[in-house]
């Protein structure tokens, strides 16, 4: 009952933090450009800001291309596992004019301004946990761009992307993971800040996402670290804490300053080299 209790109090904390801050987001411009909040990304192929918005999405859309090149596919069917506003999903249906897509969010308001941005006919998005998913195995491509971070039961996530899966189907992640223990306690202090602020207890150690994704039965592809391609946006030391600390007082009257302060400690554990952004793609193998 206390596991069940702590699971259903995950979902309901990342459901109300978007439900209050979407809007606020949008109002700030962010996800107003590329319809997401994802991280900008200056890689080589990265020259204008709105290119850097959308870098995560080309780069996910070059490994659905992949797929095409390698497989028979007539109609390709894709699936976007914390879909948000559904950015994503409209840059691929604008590249993918034939495919179908569908996606989940746990936010009604998410899934309002999803549906309206996309194109009717062939995209679907519902409101729903990625954890239980209404779906069989029909989907040839997964997404879960800073999604998976929000799951409260990584094993959980990856059996439920893989049943959704055909055989031979691809999920593609890109989120950030622990790369090494914290060494101090101003470190743990920086990565349970950015944990409870952003609501994401699935930033996990790299091996053990990978290992989770391997008991659901995939295999990993390739993984490429794109934390050298983010602009960190760090505060000075001496300031640094002190933000945090207040923003995380603001944030017992609103979730946006909590959010701000996830972001804080977020910056600080990128730039410390605790946690790290990272493109992993996984393949459902066929038997």
């Amino acid at each position: 009952m206390a596991s069940h209790t702590a699971r259903s109090a995950s979902i309901h904390a990342v459901r109300r933090y978007y439900e209050q801050n979407t809007r606020l987001f949008r109002a700030l411009g962010l996800g107003n450009r590329a319809h997401a909040v994802h991280r900008a990304v200056w890689d080589e192929a990265t020259a204008t800001f709105d290119a850097a918005l959308q870098r995560v999405n080309a780069l996910a859309l070059a490994e659905v291309r992949t797929l095409l090149a390698e497989q028979s596919v007539s109609v390709l069917r894709l699936l976007d596992l914390g879909c948000g506003l559904g950015g994503t999903l409209a840059y691929c249906a604008r590249a993918l004019p034939e495919a179908r897509l569908a996606g989940v969010t746990l936010s009604m308001t998410q899934a309002q301004i999803a549906q309206r941005t996309l194109p009717r006919a062939r995209a679907v998005v519902i409101t729903g946990d990625f954890h239980h998913l209404p779906f069989t195995a029909n989907f040839h491509v997964a997404l879960a761009i800073e999604s998976l971070a929000h799951s409260h039961d990584l094993n959980r996530a990856f059996e439920q992307a893989s049943a959704a899966l055909l055989p031979g189907g691809r999920l593609i992640v890109c989120d950030d993971v622990v790369v090494r223990a914290p060494s101090n306690a101003a470190e743990e202090r920086w990565l349970t800040t950015f944990r409870a602020g952003w609501c994401v207890p699935g930033v996990q150690p790299l091996d053990e996402t990978i290992a989770a994704a391997r008991r659901a039965g995939f295999v990993l592809r390739r993984a490429r670290d794109l934390t050298g391609a983010l602009r960190l946006h760090r505060l000075p030391p001496f300031l640094a804490g002190a933000a945090r600390d207040l923003m995380r007082l603001a944030g017992r009257a609103s979730l946006f300053f909590h959010s701000v302060s996830g972001s804080l400690a977020l910056q600080e554990c990128l730039a410390r080299g605790v946690v790290a952004y990272h493109l992993m793609v996984f393949e459902k193998p066929i038997r």
